[in-house]
């Protein structure tokens, strides 16, 4: 398109009509280049936003990464550009992007520890200059350190209680279904079940993902426990509420994980189903995630059939042609994959947590 001929408004217009996911990231990307192109970087920034935004919550959360970076680099040149957008919506723009892209680091074993934390301390200069997501920045802290140092991450994420909100803020339940995980994680099941509370009864109003991860984190607990009763209840729950899309990949893993315990045909259904949305991710703690999962179901399944014949993309690393397929091979493959990955993050933070994880996998 034309310098001239260029029409922001119109094309805005055009992108609220496409529905969220593929289709709107697609056009997002032709959008941004037409705006390059035609200068002016209110438009720059405004569509990087809304690329970032779609690929983060509904294709690979990593892609924004790049255009978080380019976001940066056009703001900090006409800081005065998303002026015009009303309630500091110009700030919260700029923050919430770079938030997306440290989200992203924690999932990148190969992004060292140093980038984070020089990203960390880029992230807490803008909190500072913006007064603005204070209990963000706790939460990336604690977020990050939970594969770390438990002890750690859990006075990071007192921090974040404590610390009022403000538009950067995610929602209320949300942030209930973190003070859940935390409180699981240090082993604190009383203090879990009181943050649940509002989760349970329904008195909080709920985003799209909050019913999922308050189920997920109690559910991912109960396996690790071995008290399969109480998984089945919540991997029953969650089942229902799951969407086919990649940022549900975690949840379909540890569904996956019960379900060989309890409906192994089931299990298998849902493996199969959910791999295309692994192959090629480069969020790899949703990789490891769904391959935990996987390993477990195959494990169960080569306890009583050799051979499995299976639809499966011929992306996958082991695709056979008849779709017959040995289950402890892929058993074996699941495991190693997941070892692989774990073994990427341990190396990256200087800690044993997904060693430790991965050995908690079977009941």
């Amino acid at each position: 398109m034309a310098k001239n001929t260029f029409d922001g408004k119109a094309m805005s217009i055009i992108l609220d009509m496409l529905p969220d996911g593929a289709e709107k990231i697609t056009a997002l990307k032709e959008y941004i280049k037409e705006a390059d192109e035609a200068g002016g970087a209110y438009y720059q920034l405004i569509w990087r936003y809304d690329y970032a935004y779609q690929a983060y919550f509904y294709g690979d959360p990593v892609s924004a990464m790049p255009v978080a970076s380019e976001f940066t680099e056009i703001y900090e040149a006409d800081p005065h550009a998303l002026d015009s957008v009303p309630e500091n919506g110009g700030a919260e723009a700029y923050l919430m992007i770079t938030q997306m892209g440290l989200d992203n680091v924690v999932a990148l074993p190969q992004v060292p520890m140093k980038e984070w934390e020089d990203m960390m301390d880029r992230f807490h200069a803008l909190v500072k200059r913006f007064n603005l997501g204070h209990k963000v920045y706790w939460w990336q802290l604690a977020r990050f350190w939970q594969y770390i140092d438990k002890e750690k991450a859990y006075g990071y994420f007192q921090r974040f209680w404590k610390t009022g909100r403000d538009g950067l803020s995610d929602c209320r339940a949300c942030e209930r279904c973190y003070a859940v995980h935390m409180s699981l994680l240090a082993g604190d099941r009383k203090a879990a079940d009181e943050y649940a509370k509002p989760l349970k009864a329904g008195r909080t109003n709920f985003c799209n993902d909050a019913p999922k991860l308050y189920r997920y984190y109690y559910l991912e607990d109960a396996l690790d426990r071995g008290d399969l009763k109480e998984a089945t209840m919540y991997a029953n729950q969650l089942n229902v509420k799951l969407e086919n899309r990649i940022h549900d990949l975690s949840f379909f893993g540890a569904v996956i994980r019960c379900f060989a315990y309890t409906n192994l045909d089931k299990a298998v259904k849902k493996c199969t189903s959910a791999m295309k949305l692994a192959l090629g991710l480069w969020d790899q703690i949703k990789v490891y995630d769904y391959y935990k999962g996987a390993y477990v179901c195959f494990h169960e399944l080569a306890k009583t059939k050799e051979e499995v014949t299976l639809k499966l993309p011929e992306a996958f690393p082991l695709y056979a042609k008849d779709g017959v397929y040995n289950c402890k091979n892929l058993s074996q493959w699941f495991y190693g994959q997941a070892e692989i990955i774990g073994d990427k993050f341990d190396k990256r933070n200087g800690s044993t947590y997904f060693k430790e994880n991965l050995a908690k996998a079977l009941l």
